[in-house]
């Protein structure tokens, strides 16, 4: 195993056995040998299957180890056959087929000319990583590594990597280093991380709509009118509402009549970079209202955002 894989990448590699296994199921521990492996100063698991496995298990059970762990897992496989080589492949499944291939994506970086990756600079945060810090805020996260952040928000694994570069080229502080390993930690309470990160944050709002009609097929109040919805500040005498980008066209709202700003609308759409699950009915998460009105000017407006984020999220 260890000879084998260090003649193919011609690195230097430490195996030892993966002493945490209680925080796998019993289905895993039954079927896997574990061990840990260290190349270049990147940790990962090197789990090794007892019998011969079909893809799709091979597929689902090395997500769930890098879940459980935190950490690249590298599926050790003394059985495969070419077409689910061909797949792994495919996919960018690391794996060690024995006596015949090294496939390790994740360290392809690290192993060309041993040089650290560089971080693109990044002047404006974007609306996933605006995304992820306010969830991770919310829900109080802390020690998340790319994976595990990848699958809790339900994108690519690359697009997360791409985030973690975003808020370390920024220099916002709240990833930790292990190695190469880059994870988010909690920066301290929900006050205190936002402290943090709001001199990096922008407002939600891509562009708005000021409609002739109010609009029966849209419930996503934001606004105004999602703050009235949370203090006692009145609404408009029109309704505020939010939409993705995708939304714009599958309801119609850029075939509505729209009028100038300067007359009262029947309603006012807001396309909104992102959408974050508010537990309080149909309105966009606190944070970002507070985002989209903290720079208008009155002190109604100010007052209820205060109370607002007092009530709803401190």
């Amino acid at each position: 195993m260890k000879d084998f894989i260090e003649k193919t990448l011609h690195q230097k590699v430490e195996i030892i056995p993966y002493k945490e296994i209680k925080k796998f199921p019993l289905v895993l521990r039954t079927n896997y040998q574990f061990y840990q492996m260290e190349i270049m100063d990147q940790v990962c698991i090197l789990a090794n299957p007892k019998e011969k496995s079909g893809l799709a298990a091979l597929r689902r059970q090395q997500k769930q180890i890098e879940r459980l762990t935190g950490m690249y897992c590298v599926l050790y496989l003394n059985y495969l056959n070419y077409y689910s080589r061909d797949k792994m492949l495919e996919e960018g499944i690391p794996f060690v087929w024995e006596n015949h291939q090294v496939y390790i994506p994740f360290l392809g970086l690290l192993l060309k000319q041993n040089e650290a990756r560089q971080i693109k600079p990044c002047l404006k945060i974007s609306f996933l990583a605006q995304k992820f810090l306010l969830t991770a805020l919310y829900e109080e996260w802390d020690d998340f590594t790319v994976t595990a952040a990848a699958e809790r928000i339900k994108v690519s694994k690359m697009s997360f990597t791409r985030v973690f570069d975003e808020i370390e080229s920024l220099g916002i502080p709240v990833l930790a280093k292990r190695g190469r390993s880059r994870r988010y930690i909690k920066a301290g309470s929900k006050k205190e991380i936002w402290d943090i990160i709001k001199p990096f944050l922008r407002t939600p709002l891509v562009r708005e709509f000021y409609l002739e009609q109010d609009l029966s097929n849209i419930s996503m109040k934001s606004g105004i009118s999602g703050l009235a919805e949370l203090s006692m500040l009145e609404d408009n005498s029109y309704p505020t509402y939010a939409v993705t980008k995708y939304e714009i066209r599958e309801k119609g709202i850029d075939q509505e009549r729209q009028i100038p700003r300067d007359e009262i609308p029947g309603c006012v759409v807001q396309e909104i970079g992102y959408c974050i699950p508010f537990h309080q009915g149909n309105i966009i998460d606190p944070l970002s209202i507070y985002l989209s009105l903290k720079d208008v000017d009155d002190p109604r407006v100010e007052t209820a955002l205060e109370k607002m984020l007092e009530e709803y999220v401190w």
